[in-house]
């Protein structure tokens, strides 16, 4: 029986109040005067790379590929208690999590690799602290969809994302309220000698308890979580001598007033199997499947199941929706906190259009693929996997408002704006593809670039700005005005966008012939042109006036990813002093977006 804590950094109890459904109690807590940190008030995407949490937008182990990946706490005073996830690229499944407690300064790192059975295995030789103390194992196929064969299921887990949160910090010494002095935690976990003293110490033994409240939390050495996560990731194919590499992205909370970090909500969940009651999950996520939600994909609102498809267990917490303002905390009932807090995620990252550039032809042997993941449609939109293909069509929706059939209400978004709470997925711009093959039952993204019953943009609307179409580096363009929500190039490109992360590759016609070698969620575009740019739009629904992004009354769509082209130099020569012995090539090239 979890529940989030609504906590402090240094601070004093103002109010708390009972959560149905259990016994313990959500504490509200406020710095005490003077406070060096406030309670941060709206969440934000930092392009400075340092943030509360961060999202790695792809993974791979397909063909020779393997990721390395690295999280880096660059607060030199607290240390840091995290939740590592992976998502697979399907249907966002969790396939594998883990909590880290990274020390001031620390740097974790880690190797996705695929074993002998075709699993993606996270294998680490670092010697910072982790929950369970050996993390070292094969991904989890038991979230999958269960008539999937064995060999399928290890597929699912090739390719995906990874997110990472700040739960708490771990402070040198504990509050009054905590019991005062040293940190035992802090102790235990801050290297000395490059070795951390307590990995299976009493003190990190007592995070597998569940806190009570903040004071118990306080006890057990943690505090409201600040910024200072930042990662890298880089995809690695040994035999092509190829890499690509490139940063995560940070989300940071902040003070909306003066724009700089603020603090937190404790958002520590034991990382154990001890299942959580369907009371507590919908007050901790938006996620359909661990919550319930409108079963079908119609948009037809409706109070969700009286169980939800897969019973929640404390360590599926913290995720991505669970509410992290402390000023959200009078929305917790309902569940209206955590489908706030999916909206402002979905909110920071929503882009109008997405532009890079791609090259491809034989001279150079060069080929393109573009990544697009889309990490919080988790939250509005989800697979549920029934006993078969056929009994698993509909989708599980929230379509963001709560429990009792109520508008989830106002938010305060950058830049300080206080917008009513819009949907970014519902069934008007959702379907399931085939269930039949694999991927089996992929959630696709459709819609209509333009103007109901228009085949081209209607003068003065922002799409105008952003219908799709490459170009040639002379400025050859290709349009498509086409009534797609991505629609990058030729009007025989597919109408939807499929997969959690899915893969666009130019011209290339099998996966092998592709940069990446994507095989789950991968689509070809067949451009007419061997080099240039393209631009995707992604409008997204429509929304009211002035409710959208910018001026725009799109909402457009949480995307994030980058180009990676591969290429050979085929006059590479051996011998002499600037001999190249494999005159293999690469770039990642971040995408680039609009927001209006």
């Amino acid at each position: 029986m979890r529940k989030n804590l609504l906590a402090k950094s240094i601070a004093t109890m103002i109010s708390g109040f009972a959560m149905v459904g259990g016994a313990q109690a959500v504490i509200v807590y406020t710095p005490t005067a003077p406070a060096t940190v406030t309670a941060a008030t709206v969440l934000e995407v930092n392009t400075d790379n340092i943030g509360h949490s961060l999202f790695y937008p792809y993974y791979t182990v397909q063909g020779e590929n393997f990721t390395l990946f690295s999280v880096v706490n660059t607060d030199v005073q607290n240390g840091k208690a995290i939740k590592v996830r992976f998502r697979g690229a399907e249907n966002s499944d969790d396939v594998y999590d883990i909590t880290v407690l990274l020390s001031p300064g620390d740097v974790w790192t880690a190797n996705i690799a695929r074993n002998a059975a075709g699993i993606a295995t996270l294998i680490t030789a670092d010697k910072s602290c982790t929950l369970p103390n050996n993390v070292n194992s094969t991904f989890v196929t038991a979230r999958l969809a269960p008539y999937a064969t064995d060999a399928q299921k290890a597929q699912s887990t090739a390719e995906g994302y990874i997110e990472v949160f700040n739960m708490a910090d771990i402070p040198p010494t504990r509050t009054a309220a905590g019991g005062g002095g040293v940190n035992p935690l802090f102790t235990a976990i801050k290297h000395t000698n490059g070795v951390p003293p307590g990995c299976a110490s009493a003190a990190t033994n007592a995070l597998f308890n569940d806190p009570a409240d903040g004071t118990a939390a306080e006890t057990a050495g943690l505090s409201a979580p600040t910024t200072g996560l930042m990662g890298s990731w880089t995809i690695v194919n040994g035999p092509a001598a190829s890499s690509w590499s490139g940063p995560a992205t940070a989300v940071e909370a902040r003070i909306a007033a003066s724009d700089v970090p603020g603090f937190g909500n404790i958002v520590f969940f034991p990382q154990n199997n001890t299942p959580v009651t369907l009371t507590v999950a919908r007050t901790a996520t938006a996620d359909p499947i661990l919550r319930g939600g409108v079963t079908d994909n119609t948009g037809v609102i409706g109070n969700p199941g009286a169980t939800a498809p897969v019973q929640a267990l404390s360590f599926d917490f913290p995720d991505m929706s669970t509410p992290y303002l402390n000023g959200d905390s009078a929305a917790a009932a309902n569940g209206a906190a955590a489908r706030r807090q999916a909206y402002r995620l979905s909110r920071a990252l929503a882009v109008s259009s997405i532009s890079n550039e791609f090259v491809t032809g034989s001279g150079i042997l060069a080929t393109t693929d573009w990544t697009l993941s889309s990490p919080t449609r988790r939250y509005n939109v989800a697979r549920s996997y029934g006993a078969s293909p056929a009994a698993a069509a509909n989708l599980f929706t929230n379509l963001g408002w709560d429990d009792a059939n109520a508008a989830v209400g106002t938010v305060t978004v950058p830049p300080n704006a206080t917008v009513n709470v819009t949907n970014y997925y519902t069934g008007a711009n959702t379907t399931v593809s085939t269930t039949s093959t694999q991927p089996y039952g992929v959630i696709c993204v459709t819609g209509n670039t333009f103007a109901a019953g228009t085949t081209v943009p209607t003068a003065g609307n922002p799409d105008n700005l952003i219908s799709g179409q490459t170009t040639d580096r002379e400025e050859g363009f290709a349009v498509a005005n086409n009534q797609f929500v991505i629609s990058p190039g030729t009007p025989t490109i597919q109408r939807s966008l499929c997969g959690e992360v899915s893969v666009l590759s130019f011209n290339a016609a099998a996966p092998a012939t592709s940069t990446l070698n994507a095989q789950l969620t991968r689509f070809d575009l067949t451009s007419v042109n061997a080099v240039g740019w393209a631009r995707i739009a992604t409008p997204g629904l429509a929304v009211a006036a002035g409710q959208g992004l910018g001026a725009s009354t799109r909402n457009g769509l949480p995307i994030v990813g980058s180009s990676f082209v591969q290429f050979t130099n085929n006059n590479a020569a051996a011998g002499g002093a600037n001999a190249r012995t494999v005159g293999n090539y690469d770039q990642t090239i971040t995408h680039r977006a609009t927001r209006y």
